[in-house]
């Protein structure tokens, strides 16, 4: 009897910590122009332009590095049994609109603006300093530092030009 009891309350310790696993998210614009994001659906009163849910399984896998020509000066076998990945063609590149969360102190998020700038990327930089509604998103996203790079379904922490341009790549 006592272990079942024992048991028992392990196994409801043990059930948010399943369940939080499985969270999702929503994205809504309301009439205003104002992009929320929560982790339960909009409230039905409200008129909504457009809803996006995002989910733990929501986002692609971050892309192979990319191997150089340069010999490297570890030893590392991974790197050598890697196939290069055939590059995307034109028709297949990311449309949309970038979005990146940054603030104003970050050497890496301006390297990322001022390198999507140059390439003529479309983007939107969210100060999570400035802006509280960017900085509970940012959160929601599953933010711990920035920058913080969302293109489509690919979420990239910091930056790096070939995995964003890998990521851009993609549908």
């Amino acid at each position: 009897m006592f272990m079942r009891i024992l048991l028992t309350g392990v196994l409801l310790a043990l059930l948010p910590m399943v369940t939080s696993s499985w969270a999702e998210m929503y994205r809504w614009v309301d009439d205003k122009g104002v992009i929320t994001f929560k982790d339960y659906p909009p409230p039905v009163s409200k008129k909504r332009k457009k809803v996006k849910v995002y989910s733990d399984t929501g986002f692609d896998s971050a892309p192979p590095p990319q191997s150089t020509s340069e010999p490297s000066s570890r030893n590392n076998k991974r790197s050598e049994a890697k196939p290069s990945q055939p590059a995307p063609s034109k028709d297949e590149r990311f449309n949309g609109t970038v979005e990146i969360y940054v603030t104003e102190w970050c050497g890496y998020c301006k390297k990322a603006i001022a390198y999507m700038r140059s390439r003529n990327i479309p983007f939107v930089a969210y100060d999570i300093e400035k802006d509280s509604s960017a900085k509970q998103r940012h959160a929601d996203l599953g933010g711990r530092g920035v920058p913080l790079i969302i293109i489509g379904n690919n979420k990239m922490s910091g930056f790096s030009p070939e995995t964003l341009e890998s990521y851009l790549g993609k549908k």
